[in-house]
């Protein structure tokens, strides 16, 4: 592998996409700006940019080297992800933007006032990007180490660097174009790789999965369900059962995913920008399943146990060194460069987004929101007091990586980030925009509630704790999702005060038919 290529072609996609971010700082002026893009994206570039958040290089390169590994298991992850959008579409896409809103906490401050809902929000906020954030530096550096020949912890100083220096310049309007640009990239990229698998099967994908099944050794296994997910007993069928929801419903309450619809014009645009985003990843997918299929078919025996020994992870770019020419010629070098500094552009891209989210929770939530209760002067520094925020959260995440190390349970921190996305974020949400006896006690206890339901539950399941696990499930989601509502409905009757009904219905026509001054801040939360 010639890492001194791979790192040049590094270099080269990391300066061209600095050079977008300067250009959007320059129109980076105000709270409004860099939390929301001047609330301007249209609706293709939105669609583009919600899709770039899955388009990952956990799709990209993981799912094709699970596919390679497994199959037809390798596929679900990709169903979970295109159906993880309805409840967005259908619940939440439209109303989150007429809200006006910057962050998940704001929406929520329109009706319920006072402190404990917005710092339970924000708490969450952290909790969730945090455990994102330390996800994806460790894939970065894991796959930057294979990738580009540097260290662990050189690979993620790089990453938390360029991540932090990304979301200072350019804010919400800088992370929107990198996520625009990386999701075309992938999608070229994937259209040239699968074209090319498909012409060396001679345009036959039928005949493709028949010599991805001779050449690996569960033969027609990888054709059917059974290699990565067991569905021989009861507690199997459940475990795939909660597997699906863990994606299903966690993207609904991911906030970095929600903020992107507070970015465009109206409700409608919003809307509008998830079928676009649906369409792109649909597509998407869909070139991944051949990639990873062809993989199977056309690597030999050497790279084949290459790409195996890197736990899969490295399928996408060795199969472009081979359809390129193979190991020593300049265009297969070549290829496996392009597709690596895509890949790192794509990590980068995500943890960008993730920084940011973290960076509101504190900057506008807290700073402003919380400790300044919504003041013009506070407001007025909101953009200085973000960037900073930036700076030091980036070390912090950064730092904290470096330190984690590379033998961290990645699939532990990403299980931990949806589970508390889906079983505290997503209940408080749905029951604060649809249900009129819903109280801010029952906003607290939801959020604090299920954030602590979801740590134990993963804890104790075979995701931390593998053979000794008290919860033979692996992604209990279908335990610590009904409770997170439970504890919501229990907290709300369990109280004494009755809901506020001025504020229920002027928050339900906010989030309905919007509000003339829709690129503004929300009307601030007085507290009692």
């Amino acid at each position: 592998m010639n890492h001194g290529l791979t790192l040049g072609v590094f270099g080269v996609l990391v300066l061209a996409m600095l050079a977008v971010i300067i250009r959007a700082g320059r129109r980076t002026r105000t709270a409004g700006d860099f939390w929301a893009a001047g609330r301007g994206i249209g609706s293709p570039q939105n669609g583009l940019a919600v899709a770039g958040d899955f388009m990952s290089a956990g799709t990209f390169l993981g799912t094709v080297g699970l596919i390679f590994l497994t199959g037809f298991d390798g596929t679900l992850i990709l169903l979970a992800a295109l159906f993880s959008f309805l409840p967005v579409l259908f619940l939440l896409a439209e109303r989150l933007r007429n809200s006006g809103a910057f962050t998940l906490a704001d929406v929520l401050s329109l009706r319920f006032r006072g402190e404990a809902v917005r710092g339970s929000a924000a708490v969450n906020t952290l909790v969730v990007s945090f455990f994102y954030l330390f996800a994806q530096l460790v894939g970065a550096g894991t796959l930057l180490q294979a990738l580009s020949g540097l260290s662990f912890t050189t690979a993620v100083l790089i990453t938390g660097a360029f991540m932090t220096v990304y979301v200072t310049l350019g804010g919400m309007l800088g992370a929107t174009w990198v996520m625009i640009v990386k999701a075309l990239l992938l999608v070229v990229a994937a259209l040239v790789m699968s074209g090319a698998v498909l012409a060396h099967a001679g345009w036959d994908f039928n005949g493709l999965l028949h010599t991805a099944a001779a050449r690996q050794p569960a033969g027609d296994a990888i054709r059917g369900p059974g290699l990565l997910l067991p569905h021989h007993h009861a507690l199997d069928k459940v475990d795939i059962i909660s597997y699906g929801l863990v994606y299903m419903l966690g993207t609904a309450g991911l906030p970095h995913v929600l903020v992107r619809f507070f970015t465009v014009r109206d409700g409608h645009t919003a809307r509008r920008s998830l079928g676009w985003a649906i369409g792109v990843m649909g597509v998407f997918f869909g070139l991944i399943v051949i990639i990873g299929f062809g993989a199977r078919a056309l690597l030999d025996a050497a790279a084949a146990k290459e790409a195996t020994g890197a736990g899969g992870n490295l399928v996408a770019p060795i199969l472009a060194r081979e359809l390129a020419g193979g190991a020593g010629s300049a265009w297969g070098d070549i290829s496996l460069a392009v597709i690596s500094g895509v890949a790192f552009l794509t990590i980068l891209a995500v943890v960008s987004g993730l920084l940011l989210s973290a960076s509101g929770a504190v900057a506008h939530d807290l700073w402003t929101g919380s400790l300044h209760h919504n003041s013009e002067k506070a407001a007025r520094q909101e953009p200085a007091v973000a960037r900073i925020t930036a700076v030091v959260m980036g070390v912090l995440a950064t730092l904290g990586t470096c330190a984690i190390g590379s033998g961290r349970n990645i699939t532990f921190l990403l299980g931990l980030a949806f589970l508390i996305a889906a079983s505290a974020n997503l209940p408080v949400v749905v029951l604060t925009l649809f249900w009129r006896r819903f109280t801010a006690r029952g906003a607290v206890a939801g959020l604090i509630g299920g954030l602590l339901v979801s740590i134990v539950v993963i804890a104790l399941s075979p995701t931390w704790l593998h053979g000794d696990a008290i919860i033979k499930l692996s992604y209990p989601a279908i335990i610590s999702i009904p409770a997170g509502f439970l504890i919501s409905f229990l907290a709300t009757f369990a109280g004494r005060g009755t809901p506020d009904q001025d504020a229920w219905e002027s928050m339900s026509v906010r989030t309905q038919l919007g509000v003339r001054a829709a690129g503004k801040q929300p009307a601030p939360a007085v507290p009692h």
